[in-house]
């Protein structure tokens, strides 16, 4: 999946890849890896994804940028 953008978790702040199919649909969003997201907002490859303070090492590995 090369087309992702940026999730965030909403306890941790933590940024995970979340389908860009995924994400045009209402919420609960799910990341790559699974884990529950509560926004979502810009580009996986972007500075609120891979570019944020703390992304999801999971998501990293599967979500190249």
């Amino acid at each position: 999946m090369t087309d992702a953008v940026a999730g965030r978790e909403q306890e941790t702040g933590r940024a995970h890849a979340v389908s860009r199919e995924a994400a045009d649909g209402p919420p609960p969003w799910v990341g790559v890896c699974g884990a529950p997201v509560a926004v979502v907002q810009g580009t996986w490859a972007g500075r609120r994804g891979l570019g944020s303070a703390d992304p999801c090492p999971e998501c990293r590995r599967l979500v190249p940028a």
